[in-house]
């Protein structure tokens, strides 16, 4: 919460519940040991009970540049956000970001890898610098598989690895979840409860499913939104955990599942309306229940350990990027 909200909240109702720690809208319930809004939270704070501030574990800054620049308060912890992106605008780097910095924050996260095997998921992360190797040996991070499963040769495929996917794969071994049954919504909604009672994921971290795309194939559409539907209302809404899932643009502008399934949408899209050199990547909060956010497309790019980050509209194309050989340039303006 910011700042300001604060200040204009404490205008209001300048009284706040010893209890629930909201504002006291009418005359408070007073007793020896507090102030509250209401009788059921004098009697919950005489059982000796304790509620968190609803500003510790109810709104997340996902420490993601060009994604907290619209959305200045925080994503409400209990959202099932979309991120509905084109080819190429880095979807999936974006994804892998928001568990990294969950990671980065010393709180848990559960990757659903349903687009690649456990250890393609994981090299995601260093190929961006990020290092999960501690985070696997801290008990903090889950990869669900629901790919390997779905080979015909899963023997083959283990004894084909390099040296450096198996160690990874080892290393890997206790925080891999197998799906042996991908296209049985219930196994793979149990799959996910277990890895979230394993890291005591309540109010806390953060959940990704890497393409709704992957999952479509493997599901029909119709177990895919009651897929969704029963985590965004198990994970999301009772946990107070968000699950952020990419899917692919359709051709007609609409996402595999049906948009009204989740509390939030976030627009990527390639652009060449700024600069005719180049296509540039663009995102939008297109809706966020329950939160404000800024209604404008922001211009970013990418960075290996930097993540993404945005530049405004009068910045020159070429320095923040580098037409020879396609890559950021190390001396932009930051």
């Amino acid at each position: 919460m910011s700042d300001q909200l604060r200040t204009d909240r404490a205008r209001a109702y300048p009284l706040e519940c010893d209890h629930c720690h909201y504002p006291i809208p009418d005359d408070p319930v007073e007793s020896d040991d507090g102030r509250y809004c209401s009788t059921a939270c004098r009697d919950a704070a005489g059982d000796d009970s304790t509620m968190a501030e609803p500003d510790a574990y109810k709104r997340v800054a996902t420490g993601v540049e060009p994604l907290d620049s619209l959305v200045p308060n925080g994503i409400p912890a209990d959202s099932l956000v979309l991120l509905s992106g084109d080819e190429g605008t880095r979807r999936a780097e974006l994804g892998i970001e928001l568990a990294w910095r969950a990671l980065e924050r010393g709180e848990p996260a559960v990757v659903c890898s349903v687009a690649n095997p456990p250890t393609a998921t994981l090299e995601r992360f260093y190929q961006n610098g990020w290092n999960v190797l501690p985070a696997l040996e801290n008990d903090r991070l889950r990869i669900i598989d629901c790919f390997t499963y779905r080979l015909d040769d899963r023997d083959g495929f283990l004894a084909d690895r390099n040296d450096w996917s198996t160690f990874v794969g080892e290393a890997a071994e206790d925080a891999i979840v197998d799906v042996r049954d991908p296209s049985d919504r219930s196994e793979l909604a149990n799959g996910l409860h277990g890895a979230l009672d394993d890291l005591e994921m309540t109010e806390t971290g953060l959940v990704t499913i890497d393409s709704l795309d992957d999952l479509a194939s493997v599901l029909n559409e119709q177990s895919v939104r009651e897929f969704l539907t029963d985590v965004r209302a198990t994970v999301c809404k009772a946990r107070f955990v968000p699950i952020v899932a990419a899917a692919t643009t359709a051709e007609q502008g609409s996402p595999p599942v049906a948009a009204h399934v989740f509390d939030g949408i976030v627009d990527l899209r390639l652009t060449d309306q700024l600069t005719p050199e180049a296509r540039l990547k663009q995102l939008a909060v297109r809706k966020l229940t329950g939160a404000q956010f800024l209604p404008q497309w922001v211009t970013y790019e990418h960075e290996p350990a930097r993540g993404l980050f945005a530049f405004g509209p009068n910045t020159d194309a070429r320095q923040v990027y580098d037409f020879g050989n396609g890559t950021t340039q190390p001396d932009r303006p930051r």
